[in-house]
Formats: structure tokens, C-alpha cells, sequence
């Protein structure tokens, strides 16, 4: 197991797109709404496609294993303009703090599969982790809060990578960005903020597919070959024996669905076989991405080569 890697490929790269742009495309978008801007999108995706040459070869590569044949640059295109689209739809999901997951459904439809088994766990009332991934919308998990009925939902992100957005999002819709735990903070200070959103009753959600720079992280099988995956949220579930429920979002051509499904109803590792039982939890995470990436593939949005970090790694580490 890693304790630490080189920074990520991931938090190397510059951020696409300019505020004005992004301004534009949210003047566009109040004016016109959402099938007019995301027609809009399909210019913008062929410039990105053409300009973005470390995207493109990532996105053939992951389509490659996803798709279980040889990408063509159509679907690489696909892919762009997959992630172009769901960039717009983040506006529709910000711009109205109060609309619950029922009226956000007339603008930009989400449905939810496999919700009952996860209410259960969360009308048990304790506080736990939603394991997320950049699979869809990640706005669209975020009204999981409504969802299961208007509980507190706190969300570590880091503020520094997509700062442009970010601070767009925090204009949109200041109560979520109140909710956002800033996972470039000092490894104390996030503790103490994650430590306190429990405490506090709240559900603390991660994006369990990227790990950061000084992460540990553990090599699992992902669409054929080892990648590395974080394990801080499942050691964080483990302290606080808290359930776990993983949240995937298939994105399609109308709208979204979110896959709700319990991990583990009360995470605790035991003392003697510890390294053993996160694994296992680590690997039913990654086994149920895999499904739903595959089940959706132009909807994961991780433009870098996902596989790189893992090599010279080995699971005993």
C-alpha cells in the first residue's frame, strides 16, 4: 500500500475554458435554457477536442478499456461533449438554492435508482460517507440532501482545482459553497472540519476516484489494469464505525440517474485483519465504478492517464 505518490497528472494540468466564457455561457443559458446551450457546446467540444492534445490521447486510452474496442476520434468527441454538456447542467443544478430534487427535475431531469435501501441506512440516523466519483454530475448527487429528506450533506472538494467554477458556483449558489469542506487544507485542519461534520450529525461526501499528492492509496483492478484509489474516506467511516453509501451518476442524453447503493452499513475494520478488510471495502467501491462507468462510459470525466500513478506500486506495500 502507497503512503504518498508524486502529484497526480490530474493537478498538473491548467484549467480549460476562461470566466468570461463561462459568463457567456451562463448569460446563454438564463436566456435561452438548456437544449439551446448545450447545442452550443458542440463547437466548443471540436476546439477543446483539437487544442487539448493530453485530454484527447487520456480520453482514447480510457475509452479503449471502457468501450472494449478501439476508440474513434467520434468517440472521443462523444466524451468531450458528454463533459461540455454536464458543465452546463452544473448552472441548472446552482442557480436555484432552494429547489428541491422534484422541481430540479423540470430543468434538468435526475432520477434516482436504488434509493430505499440507502434511506434505510439514513433514517437509522447516523452520520456517514457518500463515496461519489467524477461520473456524471456531481451537482446531481448533491441534491441527494433533498432526496433523503433535507439531510445536512457536507462535500470535500478541492477549491483550488477548477477555481474558476468554483467561485462561479459559490456566486450561484452560496449555501453550497457553505457546505464545501476545502480538501486543500492542512491534513489537520481537514480532519478537524470532517471530525466536526460528524460530530455534528451531517453525511461528509468524497470523490473516491482521485487520490491528492501525499494521499495513501491502495492498487485495485480498474478496467483491466492496477490504478491507484485513496483510502482516507474508508479509514475516516472506520473511526467513526459509520455506514457508507456509494452514489453513481449515468449521465444520457435527457438527463441524469444516480445510483444509490450501501457499501457497508457501519464500517469497522478489524484489529487483526485490518489491511485485508479495506481492501475488500476499497475493491467493492472500484468493482461497483467499474459497472456503472461501463454502463455509462462517456460520462467519466477524468481527462489524465488514471493508470500511471499505480506503476512500481504492489498491493503488500
Amino acid at each position: 500500500m502507497a503512503d504518498s505518490n508524486s502529484a497526480p497528472t490530474w493537478q498538473r494540468r491548467p484549467e480549460a475554458g476562461s470566466r468570461f466564457g463561462m459568463q457567456v455561457l451562463l448569460w446563454i443559458t438564463r436566456l435561452f435554457g438548456r437544449r439551446v446551450v448545450h447545442a452550443v457546446m458542440a463547437p466548443v467540444s471540436a476546439y477543446f477536442l483539437f487544442t487539448r492534445g493530453p485530454e484527447r490521447r487520456a480520453s482514447r486510452a480510457f475509452l479503449d478499456r471502457a468501450l472494449d474496442r478501439r476508440a474513434s476520434l467520434r468517440d472521443v468527441y462523444r466524451h468531450f461533449f458528454r463533459f461540455a454538456c454536464m458543465s452546463v447542467d452544473r448552472a441548472f443544478f446552482l442557480l436555484d438554492a432552494k429547489r428541491s430534487a422534484a422541481g430540479l427535475a423540470e430543468q434538468v431531469p435526475v432520477t434516482f435508482v436504488g434509493g430505499p435501501e440507502s434511506q434505510a441506512v439514513v433514517d437509522a440516523g447516523r452520520p456517514g460517507i457518500f463515496l461519489a466519483a467524477h461520473l456524471g454530475s456531481f451537482e446531481a448527487s448533491r441534491v441527494l440532501g433533498a432526496a433523503f429528506g433535507g439531510m445536512d450533506l457536507r462535500i470535500v472538494l478541492d477549491r483550488n482545482q477548477g477555481a474558476r467554477i468554483s467561485e462561479l458556483a459559490a456566486e450561484l449558489n452560496p449555501e453550497l459553497a457553505k457546505n464545501v469542506i476545502d480538501a486543500g487544507s492542512s491534513t489537520v485542519e481537514l480532519g478537524l472540519k470532517i471530525k466536526e461534520a460528524l460530530a455534528e450529525g451531517a453525511w461528509v461526501g468524497f470523490l473516491a476516484d482521485r487520490y491528492r499528492d501525499g494521499d495513501r492509496t491502495l492498487p485495485v483492478p480498474f478496467l483491466g489494469q492496477t490504478a491507484l484509489f485513496p483510502v482516507g474516506p474508508y479509514l475516516i467511516a472506520n473511526t467513526f464505525k459509520a455506514p457508507v453509501i456509494g452514489t453513481f451518476c449515468r449521465q444520457g442524453a435527457a438527463g441524469y440517474e444516480v445510483h444509490c447503493e450501501v457499501l457497508s452499513e457501519a464500517v469497522d475494520l478489524p484489529r487483526g485483519q485490518r489491511e485485508a478488510a479495506l481492501a475488500a471495502l476499497v475493491e467493492r467501491y472500484v468493482s461497483r465504478l467499474e459497472h456503472h462507468v461501463r454502463a455509462s462510459p462517456y460520462a467519466w470525466f477524468n481527462f489524465f492517464d488514471f493508470w500511471a500513478g499505480a506503476s512500481g506500486h504492489r498491493r503488500d506495500r
